[in-house]
Protein backbone atom coordinates (compact mmCIF):
# COMPACT_ATOMS: atom_id res chain seq x y z
CA UNK A 1 0.00 0.00 0.00
CA UNK A 2 1.16 3.04 -1.63
CA UNK A 3 1.89 6.04 1.38
CA UNK A 4 3.47 9.19 1.80
CA UNK A 5 6.67 9.47 1.67
CA UNK A 6 7.99 13.42 1.67
CA UNK A 7 5.05 15.88 3.34
CA UNK A 8 6.15 19.93 3.04
CA UNK A 9 4.24 22.88 5.24
CA UNK A 10 4.66 25.86 4.77
CA UNK A 11 4.54 28.21 8.04
CA UNK A 12 3.89 32.22 7.75
CA UNK A 13 3.27 32.02 11.60
CA UNK A 14 0.08 32.56 11.48
CA UNK A 15 -2.75 30.83 13.53
CA UNK A 16 -4.12 29.33 10.77
CA UNK A 17 0.02 27.94 9.41
CA UNK A 18 -0.06 26.33 13.02
CA UNK A 19 -3.20 24.83 12.99
CA UNK A 20 -1.73 23.56 9.25
CA UNK A 21 1.63 22.35 11.10
CA UNK A 22 -0.05 20.00 13.89
CA UNK A 23 -1.95 18.73 10.65
CA UNK A 24 0.87 18.14 8.77
CA UNK A 25 2.89 16.54 12.23
CA UNK A 26 -0.18 14.10 12.47
CA UNK A 27 0.11 12.64 8.91
CA UNK A 28 3.83 12.05 8.69
CA UNK A 29 3.56 10.34 11.97
CA UNK A 30 0.75 8.19 10.55
CA UNK A 31 2.80 7.51 7.27
CA UNK A 32 6.34 7.80 8.67
CA UNK A 33 6.69 10.07 6.15
CA UNK A 34 9.68 12.64 6.23
CA UNK A 35 8.42 16.50 7.36
CA UNK A 36 9.79 19.50 5.95
CA UNK A 37 8.50 23.22 6.78
CA UNK A 38 9.16 26.03 5.04
CA UNK A 39 8.98 29.88 5.58
CA UNK A 40 9.38 32.10 2.72
CA UNK A 41 10.72 35.75 2.83
CA UNK A 42 9.10 38.21 0.82
CA UNK A 43 12.15 39.52 -1.17
CA UNK A 44 10.66 43.17 -1.53
CA UNK A 45 9.65 43.42 2.25
CA UNK A 46 13.26 43.04 2.81
CA UNK A 47 14.35 45.30 -0.11
CA UNK A 48 12.22 47.86 1.10
CA UNK A 49 12.71 47.53 5.10
CA UNK A 50 16.72 48.06 3.61
CA UNK A 51 16.15 50.96 2.36
CA UNK A 52 14.16 52.79 4.20
CA UNK A 53 15.99 51.92 7.51
CA UNK A 54 19.99 52.75 5.19
CA UNK A 55 20.77 49.04 7.04
CA UNK A 56 22.89 46.90 4.54
CA UNK A 57 19.97 44.30 2.74
CA UNK A 58 22.37 41.35 3.24
CA UNK A 59 22.28 41.71 7.10
CA UNK A 60 18.54 42.37 7.18
CA UNK A 61 18.02 39.25 5.28
CA UNK A 62 20.54 37.42 7.34
CA UNK A 63 19.00 38.15 10.54
CA UNK A 64 15.39 37.61 9.61
CA UNK A 65 16.68 34.34 8.28
CA UNK A 66 18.04 33.34 11.52
CA UNK A 67 15.12 34.10 13.27
CA UNK A 68 12.67 32.28 11.21
CA UNK A 69 14.71 29.50 11.29
CA UNK A 70 14.99 29.61 15.14
CA UNK A 71 11.04 30.39 15.26
CA UNK A 72 10.55 27.35 12.92
CA UNK A 73 12.53 25.12 15.05
CA UNK A 74 10.98 26.03 18.26
CA UNK A 75 7.71 25.08 16.32
CA UNK A 76 8.76 21.87 15.45
CA UNK A 77 9.75 21.07 18.83
CA UNK A 78 6.18 21.72 20.50
CA UNK A 79 4.12 20.42 17.84
CA UNK A 80 5.81 16.68 18.24
CA UNK A 81 7.64 16.39 14.93
CA UNK A 82 10.11 14.04 14.60
CA UNK A 83 13.88 15.11 15.47
CA UNK A 84 14.94 15.06 11.85
CA UNK A 85 12.66 17.40 10.51
CA UNK A 86 14.35 19.97 8.46
CA UNK A 87 13.22 23.73 8.90
CA UNK A 88 13.64 25.51 5.85
CA UNK A 89 13.84 29.27 5.25
CA UNK A 90 14.26 30.97 1.60
CA UNK A 91 13.70 34.48 0.72
CA UNK A 92 12.07 35.35 -2.34
CA UNK A 93 8.76 35.07 -3.75
CA UNK A 94 6.14 32.87 -1.66
CA UNK A 95 4.65 30.74 -4.29
CA UNK A 96 8.54 30.24 -6.37
CA UNK A 97 10.03 29.33 -3.13
CA UNK A 98 7.45 26.59 -1.89
CA UNK A 99 7.00 25.23 -5.55
CA UNK A 100 10.96 24.95 -5.88
CA UNK A 101 10.88 22.96 -2.16
CA UNK A 102 8.00 20.81 -3.47
CA UNK A 103 10.42 19.72 -6.45
CA UNK A 104 13.73 19.31 -4.63
CA UNK A 105 12.06 17.17 -1.83
CA UNK A 106 9.56 15.57 -4.23
CA UNK A 107 6.73 16.33 -2.11
CA UNK A 108 3.77 13.79 -1.98
CA UNK A 109 1.39 16.63 0.17
CA UNK A 110 1.74 20.17 0.29
CA UNK A 111 0.01 21.67 3.58
CA UNK A 112 -0.82 25.04 4.33
CA UNK A 113 -3.22 27.44 6.00
CA UNK A 114 -6.60 28.26 3.90
CA UNK A 115 -5.53 31.70 5.53
CA UNK A 116 -2.38 33.53 5.92
CA UNK A 117 -0.80 36.08 8.01
CA UNK A 118 -3.25 38.72 5.99
CA UNK A 119 -5.93 37.84 8.78
CA UNK A 120 -8.57 37.42 5.31
CA UNK A 121 -11.62 36.13 7.63
CA UNK A 122 -12.84 34.21 4.38
CA UNK A 123 -11.87 32.72 1.85
CA UNK A 124 -8.28 30.85 0.95
CA UNK A 125 -5.13 33.33 0.79
CA UNK A 126 -3.09 34.37 -2.04
CA UNK A 127 -0.65 31.97 -1.67
CA UNK A 128 -2.89 29.11 -1.17
CA UNK A 129 -4.80 30.07 -4.23
CA UNK A 130 -1.20 29.93 -6.62
CA UNK A 131 -0.60 26.46 -4.92
CA UNK A 132 -4.23 25.00 -6.08
CA UNK A 133 -3.15 26.14 -9.59
CA UNK A 134 0.39 25.27 -9.65
CA UNK A 135 1.61 22.72 -6.72
CA UNK A 136 1.81 19.28 -8.93
CA UNK A 137 0.93 17.48 -5.50
CA UNK A 138 -2.08 16.84 -3.45
CA UNK A 139 -2.61 20.59 -1.49
CA UNK A 140 -4.58 20.22 1.96
CA UNK A 141 -5.54 23.49 3.21
CA UNK A 142 -6.00 24.12 7.37
CA UNK A 143 -8.73 25.25 8.50
CA UNK A 144 -7.31 27.65 11.74
CA UNK A 145 -10.23 25.36 13.94
CA UNK A 146 -8.96 21.60 12.45
CA UNK A 147 -5.71 21.01 14.21
CA UNK A 148 -7.09 17.30 15.22
CA UNK A 149 -8.30 14.58 13.67
CA UNK A 150 -11.17 15.17 11.16
CA UNK A 151 -14.64 14.59 12.25
CA UNK A 152 -17.07 14.96 9.00
CA UNK A 153 -15.85 14.82 5.36
CA UNK A 154 -17.45 15.65 2.02
CA UNK A 155 -16.10 14.51 -1.01
CA UNK A 156 -17.57 16.24 -4.21
CA UNK A 157 -18.17 13.95 -6.88
CA UNK A 158 -18.67 14.55 -10.46
CA UNK A 159 -17.79 11.63 -11.75
CA UNK A 160 -14.69 12.65 -13.78
CA UNK A 161 -11.00 10.70 -13.34
CA UNK A 162 -10.78 13.65 -10.88
CA UNK A 163 -13.73 13.26 -8.28
CA UNK A 164 -12.32 9.60 -8.73
CA UNK A 165 -8.99 10.35 -7.35
CA UNK A 166 -11.01 12.66 -4.66
CA UNK A 167 -13.24 9.73 -3.29
CA UNK A 168 -10.10 7.66 -2.93
CA UNK A 169 -8.25 10.30 -0.70
CA UNK A 170 -11.91 10.36 1.18
CA UNK A 171 -11.84 7.44 1.96
CA UNK A 172 -7.97 6.74 2.81
CA UNK A 173 -8.65 10.33 5.64
CA UNK A 174 -11.85 8.61 6.93
CA UNK A 175 -10.43 5.19 7.41
CA UNK A 176 -7.25 7.50 9.03
CA UNK A 177 -9.29 9.36 11.48
CA UNK A 178 -12.11 6.37 11.83
CA UNK A 179 -15.17 9.79 10.71
CA UNK A 180 -18.08 10.08 8.83
CA UNK A 181 -17.91 10.73 4.78
CA UNK A 182 -20.86 12.06 2.82
CA UNK A 183 -20.20 11.86 -0.99
CA UNK A 184 -21.90 14.57 -2.54
CA UNK A 185 -23.25 15.33 -6.12
CA UNK A 186 -24.65 18.83 -7.06
CA UNK A 187 -26.17 19.24 -10.04
CA UNK A 188 -28.00 21.59 -11.90
CA UNK A 189 -31.00 20.42 -13.39
CA UNK A 190 -31.92 20.53 -17.31
CA UNK A 191 -34.78 22.47 -16.23
CA UNK A 192 -33.16 25.29 -14.74
CA UNK A 193 -30.43 24.95 -16.66
CA UNK A 194 -31.66 25.89 -20.20
CA UNK A 195 -34.22 28.33 -19.56
CA UNK A 196 -34.68 29.22 -23.38
CA UNK A 197 -36.15 25.63 -24.09
CA UNK A 198 -39.81 25.62 -23.99
CA UNK A 199 -41.39 24.03 -20.97
CA UNK A 200 -37.72 22.86 -19.81
CA UNK A 201 -38.33 24.59 -15.89
CA UNK A 202 -41.87 22.91 -15.84
CA UNK A 203 -40.43 19.66 -14.26
CA UNK A 204 -43.33 17.43 -12.07
CA UNK A 205 -42.12 16.16 -8.89
CA UNK A 206 -42.54 12.70 -9.51
CA UNK A 207 -39.92 12.93 -12.88
CA UNK A 208 -37.27 15.38 -10.44
CA UNK A 209 -37.76 12.61 -8.23
CA UNK A 210 -37.27 9.97 -10.66
CA UNK A 211 -34.20 12.25 -11.74
CA UNK A 212 -32.21 12.83 -8.40
CA UNK A 213 -32.88 8.69 -7.70
CA UNK A 214 -30.84 7.74 -11.02
CA UNK A 215 -27.85 9.77 -10.16
CA UNK A 216 -27.61 9.03 -6.47
CA UNK A 217 -27.73 5.38 -8.26
CA UNK A 218 -24.58 6.39 -10.04
CA UNK A 219 -22.63 7.82 -7.29
CA UNK A 220 -23.35 5.01 -5.44
CA UNK A 221 -21.80 2.50 -8.17
CA UNK A 222 -19.26 5.10 -8.58
CA UNK A 223 -17.75 5.23 -5.10
CA UNK A 224 -17.84 1.65 -5.26
CA UNK A 225 -18.26 -1.38 -2.57
CA UNK A 226 -15.53 0.21 -0.43
CA UNK A 227 -17.99 2.89 1.42
CA UNK A 228 -17.94 2.83 4.64
CA UNK A 229 -20.65 1.84 6.47
CA UNK A 230 -21.36 4.90 8.32
CA UNK A 231 -20.82 6.38 4.37
CA UNK A 232 -23.74 8.66 3.15
CA UNK A 233 -24.81 9.66 0.04
CA UNK A 234 -26.58 12.90 -1.17
CA UNK A 235 -27.50 14.39 -4.69
CA UNK A 236 -28.49 18.11 -4.52
CA UNK A 237 -29.70 20.70 -6.84
CA UNK A 238 -27.70 23.68 -6.64
CA UNK A 239 -27.14 27.00 -9.12
CA UNK A 240 -23.75 25.91 -9.34
CA UNK A 241 -21.18 22.92 -8.03
CA UNK A 242 -18.88 24.91 -5.71
CA UNK A 243 -22.09 26.92 -4.05
CA UNK A 244 -24.05 23.77 -3.64
CA UNK A 245 -20.94 21.65 -1.93
CA UNK A 246 -20.12 24.85 -0.01
CA UNK A 247 -24.05 24.97 1.62
CA UNK A 248 -23.47 21.39 2.20
CA UNK A 249 -20.76 21.59 4.08
CA UNK A 250 -21.74 24.16 6.23
CA UNK A 251 -25.35 22.54 6.84
CA UNK A 252 -23.68 19.19 8.53
CA UNK A 253 -20.43 21.28 9.72
CA UNK A 254 -18.03 19.32 7.84
CA UNK A 255 -14.42 20.10 8.62
CA UNK A 256 -12.71 18.95 5.40
CA UNK A 257 -13.70 19.12 2.00
CA UNK A 258 -12.34 16.56 -0.52
CA UNK A 259 -12.05 17.31 -4.17
CA UNK A 260 -10.78 16.85 -7.66
CA UNK A 261 -8.53 19.78 -8.92
CA UNK A 262 -10.66 19.39 -12.38
CA UNK A 263 -13.77 18.04 -13.14
CA UNK A 264 -16.58 17.87 -15.38
CA UNK A 265 -18.42 20.82 -13.78
CA UNK A 266 -17.10 23.76 -16.29
CA UNK A 267 -14.20 23.46 -18.62
CA UNK A 268 -13.57 27.25 -18.74
CA UNK A 269 -10.54 26.52 -16.09
CA UNK A 270 -7.45 25.06 -17.37
CA UNK A 271 -5.72 25.29 -14.34
CA UNK A 272 -8.04 25.03 -12.00
CA UNK A 273 -11.38 23.01 -12.16
CA UNK A 274 -14.36 26.04 -11.64
CA UNK A 275 -15.88 24.00 -8.63
CA UNK A 276 -12.74 24.47 -6.64
CA UNK A 277 -12.04 27.76 -7.69
CA UNK A 278 -16.00 29.21 -6.77
CA UNK A 279 -15.15 26.92 -3.46
CA UNK A 280 -12.19 29.07 -2.48
CA UNK A 281 -14.31 32.02 -2.69
CA UNK A 282 -16.42 31.14 0.30
CA UNK A 283 -14.27 28.02 2.08
CA UNK A 284 -16.20 27.07 5.14
CA UNK A 285 -13.39 24.32 6.23
CA UNK A 286 -10.59 22.78 5.18
CA UNK A 287 -9.78 21.28 2.22
CA UNK A 288 -7.78 18.45 0.09
CA UNK A 289 -6.99 19.15 -3.10
CA UNK A 290 -6.40 15.87 -5.58
CA UNK A 291 -4.66 15.49 -8.70
CA UNK A 292 -5.08 12.07 -10.82
CA UNK A 293 -3.13 9.80 -10.13
CA UNK A 294 -2.23 10.04 -6.29
CA UNK A 295 -0.64 8.45 -3.24
CA UNK A 296 -2.04 7.53 -0.58
CA UNK A 297 -2.75 9.76 2.31
CA UNK A 298 -4.13 7.26 4.67
CA UNK A 299 -4.68 3.46 5.00
CA UNK A 300 -7.80 2.70 2.95
CA UNK A 301 -8.05 0.86 -0.11
CA UNK A 302 -9.34 2.35 -3.44
CA UNK A 303 -12.50 2.11 -4.22
CA UNK A 304 -13.10 -0.68 -6.85
CA UNK A 305 -14.77 -0.37 -9.96
CA UNK A 306 -13.61 3.25 -10.65
CA UNK A 307 -12.37 4.72 -14.26
CA UNK A 308 -8.71 5.15 -14.33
Amino acid sequence: MNQLKNILAGIDFSACSRSALDQAVRLANRNQARLHVLHAIEYLTVSDAAWASHIPQEKLEADAVSQATHTLQQWLRTSGAADDAPALVDTGSPIDCVLRRAREIKADLLVLGVNGSSMIPMGAGTLATQCLRKAPTKVLLVHERHSRPFRRIVAGVDFSAASCAAVIQALRVATLDRCEVHFVHVFTGSWGRYALVPDAWEVDEATAAQYRQALETRLREFVGPNAPPQGRFRVLQATSHGHGLAEHARQIQADLLVLGATGRSNLGYVLLGSTVERLLRELPCSVLVARPPLDSIGAASPPAGQPA
